[in-house]
C-alpha cells in the first residue's frame, strides 16, 4: 500500500512538504491544522490566474489556463449543445408526423363542434290555459293580486300579478286565462310567483287575453305552423321570453306571435284590443 511519504514525494516541485490535516486559507497558505485533507489531495497555485486547484479533483478543470475575467471560456465547453439561431436541424414534416403516431403521445383527433340548433323562441316557451280558482291579495300592496291557477297539475300553481289596479276581482276569479309556464319564478313583494297570466296593454288598460270556451285547464297553447317541441326547456330564459314578447301582438281580435295566431286544441286566442295592442 503507498505510504504518506511516498505520495508526498510525488507532489508537484513548486507545492512545498504540506502537513496532514491542513486547509487553505489564503492563496498564499499552505494546509494548516485544520481538516486532515484525505489521502494524495493537495493544493496547486497557478502563477497565471491565481486560481488555487484541488488536485487530483481539478485535473480538467479549464479554469486555471482559461480564465480570464470574461466568459469566452464557456462556449467552447457548451458545443454542440448550444447552437446559433437558426442552425438548428428541423426534423422533415413526414418524419415528425410518423415520430408522434408511435409515440403513443400523439393528439387526439378534434371532435367537430356540436351544430347549434336554431331553434325560435316561441318553441321555449311553454304556453298553456290556465283556470283561476282563487284570488287574494298582497300584503301591504294595492297593486298585486296573489292568486291560486289551475294549469292542469296536481296542484294550482301561486301567481303574483299586477292586475288589480285594471281587472275586477270577480272577474279574475274563476277566468279562463293565457300563462307561460317556465319562467324562472320570481319572488314580488315577498311572494313567489311560479307564472304568468298574459294580458294586452294599450291606451293605459290592460285585459285578459281570452282563451277558447270549452278550453281545459293545462290544454297547450302554441303558435299557429309551429310544431310543439315534445318537451319544453325547465326555464325558458329571460332573453327569449323578451324575444318572444316582442312579437307578441294584437290583429283583428286575436292574440297573434308574429303572422302566427296563438292557438289550442279547442280553438284561438282572443284579444279584446285594438290592432297592435301589445300583450305582455
Amino acid at each position: 500500500m503507498e505510504t504518506m511519504s511516498s505520495m508526498r514525494a510525488q507532489l508537484p516541485s513548486d507545492v512545498a512538504e504540506l502537513p496532514p490535516g491542513a486547509m487553505l486559507r489564503d492563496p498564499s497558505d499552505r494546509w494548516s491544522a485544520a481538516v486532515t485533507p484525505p489521502r494524495g489531495v493537495y493544493k496547486l497555485r497557478d502563477d497565471a490566474t491565481g486560481y488555487v486547484m484541488t488536485k487530483p479533483f481539478e485535473a480538467n478543470n479549464p479554469m486555471p489556463g482559461a480564465f480570464r475575467e470574461t466568459c469566452d471560456y464557456i462556449v467552447p465547453m457548451l458545443n454542440p449543445v448550444l447552437k446559433p439561431k437558426g442552425q438548428g436541424v428541423k426534423k422533415a414534416a413526414t418524419e415528425a408526423g410518423a415520430e408522434a403516431s408511435t409515440s403513443g403521445k400523439a393528439k387526439k383527433e378534434k371532435k367537430p363542434a356540436a351544430v347549434v340548433e336554431d331553434v325560435d323562441p316561441i318553441l321555449k316557451s311553454k304556453l298553456a290555459v290556465g283556470v283561476v280558482v282563487d284570488v287574494g291579495y298582497v300584503e301591504n300592496s294595492d297593486k298585486l293580486y296573489l292568486c291560486k291557477v289551475d294549469v292542469g297539475e296536481e296542484a294550482p300553481r301561486q301567481v303574483v300579478t299586477g292586475l288589480r289596479a285594471y281587472v275586477p276581482e270577480d272577474v279574475l276569479k274563476g277566468a279562463k286565462v293565457l300563462t307561460i309556464l317556465n319562467l324562472k319564478p320570481a319572488k314580488l313583494a315577498g311572494q313567489t310567483s311560479e307564472a304568468m297570466i298574459l294580458a294586452t296593454e294599450f291606451d293605459g288598460q290592460v285585459k285578459l287575453v281570452g282563451v277558447p270556451a270549452d278550453a281545459k285547464a293545462g290544454d297547450a297553447v302554441g303558435a299557429a305552423g309551429f310544431t310543439a317541441p315534445e318537451t319544453y326547456p325547465k326555464e325558458c330564459k329571460s332573453k327569449f321570453w323578451a324575444a318572444v314578447q316582442e312579437k307578441l301582438s294584437v290583429k283583428g281580435g286575436k292574440a297573434y306571435y308574429g303572422d302566427a295566431v296563438l292557438a289550442c286544441a279547442s280553438g284561438e286566442c282572443t284579444a279584446d284590443a285594438p290592432d297592435g295592442s301589445g300583450i305582455k
